[in-house]
């Protein structure tokens, strides 16, 4: 039942032009889009492929249709999967990523002892934890409020600007967990507190970089 309308609206639509609207249109759509408002990633438009996959797929099956060449199309079919195998073995690889959850939140884990807290800058990046949200078990998350599974979001919920300072200030040594240098810097309330905190109150102990991230442990001043 629930197929009838699709079925309706697709009747009579040649496979080729479905195959070249869903390759050509979604990324021109959405760069325009993003004139007005930052929008195109391009994960956004890799179901645009999809067309690929048809044509090749209707082309394959109109060779296969003729004796002499179905050897020849399954050859080539063949030669395809192969020769896109390794392509699709990389883009499976940490490597093939802007940034390595994995050893971000390993990082975040031997960032400190039992005790210590964790501040995510800005608040956006604690999505690094929920591959391993147990890594930075016994860490302290400052700021928190509610997590991203009792809040329903990716990120979780963090208190206001005056509570993230006065957990800040209970703290001997804090894991910061951040963007790489020279990224823009949020300027909401919450994230301005933990910079100019850290920055008055802290020493910087030093930085472990990983892949598309840094992890920065402060401590109070002579205690690095």
């Amino acid at each position: 039942m629930g197929r009838k309308p699709t079925s309706r609206v697709l009747r009579g639509v040649r496979l080729p032009v479905l195959a070249l609207g869903l390759l050509v249109l979604p990324a021109p759509l959405l760069l325009l889009v993003s004139l007005v408002t930052p929008l195109y990633v391009d994960r956004y438009v890799l179901y645009g492929q999809s067309g690929t996959a048809l044509l090749t797929g209707a082309a394959l099956a109109r060779l296969t249709r003729a004796r002499r060449t179905r050897a020849a199309a399954l050859i080539c079919a063949g030669a395809a999967v192969l020769a896109l195998l390794p392509v699709t073995l990389q883009l499976r690889t940490p490597q093939s990523r802007v940034d390595d959850v994995g050893a971000i939140a390993r990082a975040v884990a031997e960032a400190g002892a039992p005790g210590d807290g964790v501040l995510y800058l800005p608040a956006r990046r604690r999505v690094w934890s929920l591959p391993d949200p147990g890594a930075p078990r016994g860490l302290r998350d400052l700021a928190l409020d509610r997590a991203p599974a009792a809040s329903h979001t990716l990120y979780g919920t963090e208190v206001p600007a005056p509570v993230v300072r006065a957990r800040m200030i209970t703290a001997s040594r804090i894991g910061a967990v951040s963007d790489p240098a020279r990224q823009p810097l949020d300027a909401t309330p919450g994230e301005i507190v933990k910079r100019r905190v850290l920055a008055t109150y802290f020493e910087k102990c030093g930085t472990r970089r990983v892949q598309g991230a840094r992890v920065t442990v402060y401590a109070r001043p002579g205690t690095c």
